[in-house]
């Protein structure tokens, strides 16, 4: 346990509080030896039981909740049994699927279900996209393991990846994804892991970006967002670089308003003047670990996007990029992604030397991995968001050039998982 987030949470909920969280957490750790040990000893990997994690308190998001939904449009659950571990089983009761059912894994108040290690132990498929959080440690011979990861960026991974390749949490798989062999090598590298076992069928949020059915028009009214047709929509979307959830910081690089390459309120309100201008929405998606941002919705033309917004509305992050005409991010995994779609991108570098010293990167050379405007100061910023409104995009040749090196394209990213698996439907 990390003594700066003990710290920080009895500081902000009390000791009683924090005391049954830990209590709970000693509890479930309990359960887990037990239960998931004689469920190992005793019991068998079932092929037709497929389980899915996802992190703790973003339980029906991201690559496990794409594949999710496609087992369960393609008539998957007729065959195959579907456990899905959540943060707090009661938020699902009005979600009805066939043979599917929502386990109680990492509550906000500490607590693991017995039931989750029991599924975690017997299943024939576990799909996890951050850490297991150990629901699968004592996994059966027969039991296929697959990291679907949360992607592929530019910053080095040293810092995450600090307890591989012992970390059973991490690394205990037989498959993980990554986007293209690019970055197979780099993980297979970083985790010390055989490069066999690392697949190059990028991830299954791919299908919700790229669907040719999404309804710009329906997607943004859901989230609150009235445009007209003819206006331009970018959505920015930094990575994170200092915050105090759970007590840990990224490193020591702090910026105003947490964004790159605005240092005043007064440039946050040319920035919004200009979208203005330009006919531009723009779209600021924090990381999750972010916080200390202010002053979020004094902004006609620049608009903040949750996490909860995301919950409330039913729309997932990967359908509303599917949806925006550029995207500005820096050294995030939603950069490499976003290259499939195949329009104009930024990258906003302003803190490049520190963030590289301080963090690192995958690359040597992390520019010849950019295809796109590289953003250096504020006037750059702007100069990008014209050209967007122009339909000027400067680096669409570089994009073809790295495309095949960094993706293996494809029209369907989940069945081609699943195929690879030899997981069929009836």
């Amino acid at each position: 346990m990390n003594l700066n987030a003990i710290k920080k949470k009895i500081r902000d909920e009390g000791l009683m509080k924090s005391a049954g969280y830990y209590s709970n957490r000693v509890i479930s750790k309990l359960s887990m030896h037990v239960v998931g040990r004689l469920a190992a000893w005793h019991g068998q990997a079932k092929k037709n039981r497929i389980v899915f994690k996802n992190r703790e308190m973003l339980d029906f998001t991201d690559n496990p909740r794409a594949l999710f939904e496609y087992l369960e449009e393609k008539g998957y659950n007729e065959k195959y049994q579907i456990i899905y571990m959540v943060s707090e089983k009661k938020n699902f009761r009005s979600r009805h699927y066939k043979n599917v059912k929502f386990v109680t894994a990492e509550s906000p108040g500490g607590f693991s279900s017995p039931a989750a290690f029991y599924y975690g132990a017997t299943a024939g498929y576990f799909f996890y996209s951050h850490n297991s959080a150990d629901l699968n440690r004592f996994h059966r011979k027969g039991q296929i393991t697959v990291n679907l990861w949360h992607g592929c960026g530019y910053k080095g991974a040293s810092l995450d990846n600090k307890n591989i390749p012992h970390s059973t949490t991490m690394s205990a798989f037989d498959y993980c994804l990554v986007p293209g062999q690019v970055f197979a090598r780099s993980k297979s590298e970083c985790w010390n892991w055989p490069k066999e076992k690392i697949l190059c069928m990028g991830y299954p949020r791919y299908d919700w970006m790229l669907d040719p059915g999404n309804d710009r028009k329906e997607i943004l009214e859901r989230l609150g967002f009235h445009v007209e047709p003819d206006t331009k929509v970018v959505v920015w979307m930094p990575t994170f670089r200092k915050s105090v959830l759970t007590g840990y910081g990224e490193n020591e690089i702090s910026l105003p308003y947490q964004l790159p390459g605005i240092e005043d309120p007064a440039q946050m309100a040319q920035l919004d003047r200009h979208c203005g201008k330009e006919k531009i929405l723009l779209l600021i998606k924090k990381h999750p670990l972010q916080t200390g941002w202010e002053q979020e919705n004094c902004y006609k033309n620049i608009r903040y996007v949750t996490d909860e917004m995301f919950a409330t509305a039913d729309v997932v992050l990967y359908r509303l990029l599917g949806v925006c005409d550029g995207l500005i991010s820096d050294y995030s995994s939603v950069a490499v992604d976003y290259m499939l779609l195949d329009r104009p991108m930024a990258f906003v570098l302003t803190d490049l030397p520190a963030y590289g010293q301080l963090r690192g990167f995958v690359f040597k050379d992390p520019l010849a991995y950019m295809p796109g405007e590289k953003v250096y100061d504020f006037g750059q910023l702007l100069t990008f968001l014209t050209h967007v409104r122009e339909g000027k995009d400067l680096f669409a040749k570089e994009r073809q050039l790295l495309l095949l090196e960094m993706h293996n394209p494809c029209k369907d990213y989940r069945g081609r998982l699943l195929d690879f698996l030899n997981i069929r439907c009836m």
